[in-house]
């Protein structure tokens, strides 16, 4: 995976913005609102997770789901935010997670597409589709809004039409909306869809 950014060094210098200290306020909605993508006891993933604060919601949800980032630094510091939860950080690139196809009832996604350059979306996509179960789901919040022109960031900002465009190929689309609950300052900056990716031969 080809990034141009050093996560290690963000977390070494503190500098990581985007951490709030907390889960995001969406997931905690949508968890509430439709219950149905985010069952009990299922195995769930997520991507970039960072200091851990969403794996960490979903686990006070009753969902068994792991940590997944690039950054050794970020994933000591979720050891050491949330020490209860045990062995469920994985330190791995998510392009290149062959090992792994057909393993997650659910993927959750909240600061990864944003974090990564625009060209790799398609990839991203592609790649939450092989880690999959059929019949499984790929929810997640999109920055809409980040303030900047497409082109700058991370965190690159999204459109609606462009998350439709990279999953719409393999998945189908079961819910969306504009969340009610954001992190301050993200208000109408962000936009939940959820995808099921089909069962095979499904029409």
């Amino acid at each position: 995976m080809t990034m141009n950014v050093d996560w290690n060094e963000r977390y070494n210098n503190d500098d990581k913005p985007w951490d709030k200290g907390i889960g995001t306020p969406v997931l905690e909605e949508l968890v509430k609102i439709a219950p149905q993508y985010f069952r009990p006891n299922t195995n769930a993933l997520v991507p970039g997770c960072g200091v851990g604060h969403d794996v960490a919601m979903l686990h006070n949800a009753g969902i068994e789901a792991k940590g997944l980032d690039i950054s050794e630094t970020a994933l000591k510091l979720a050891k050491e935010a949330y020490p209860e939860l045990g062995d469920v950080w994985l330190m791995d690139d998510l392009f290149k997670m062959d090992h792994a196809r057909s393993t997650y009832d659910l993927v959750w996604e909240h600061t990864c597409y944003c974090a990564i350059p625009p060209g790799m979306r398609e990839d991203y996509a592609e790649s939450v589709f092989d880690l999959l179960k059929e019949n499984a789901y790929f929810a997640g919040v999109f920055f809409t809004d980040t303030g900047q022109p497409p082109e700058i960031g991370p965190p690159f900002s999204t459109t609606r039409a462009e998350v439709f465009e990279n999953f719409d190929r393999m998945f189908q689309l079961v819910w969306e909306g504009l969340p009610s609950q954001s992190y301050p300052g993200r208000e109408n900056c962000e936009w939940v869809m959820v995808w099921r990716k089909p069962i095979r031969g499904e029409g």
